[in-house]
């Protein structure tokens, strides 16, 4: 199940990446109707299936396992962001397009 998993979440991942980008630049009302529903639903599908494994993983879990931390890789991702916040907004980081 895991590595099916991956490759859905894979195959989500690029289809949000293509929704967010058809988003971005699009000209028409109904290509931007469409790409936010396939960024919207890629993302409820790649959601899903972590929630999906780590309820799986947590079948296998035994009482006297330590705790984790999964509270903590939140950590360098909102420091990416802040440093990302900080240097666009002081016009040092260069546009993406």
């Amino acid at each position: 199940h895991s590595p099916l998993m991956a490759v859905t979440n894979a195959i989500s991942g690029t289809t949000a990446l293509g929704g967010m980008h058809l988003l971005a630049h699009s000209n028409s009302a109904g290509v931007t109707t469409l790409a936010a529903l396939a960024t919207t639903l890629s993302t409820v599908n790649i959601v899903g299936g972590f929630i999906v494994t780590k309820k799986m993983l947590d079948m296998f879990k035994r009482p006297d396992d330590p705790p984790e931390y999964y509270h903590l890789y939140g950590i360098p991702a909102a420091g990416s962001l802040a440093f990302y916040g900080a240097g666009s907004m002081s016009g040092h980081v260069p546009e993406i397009d």
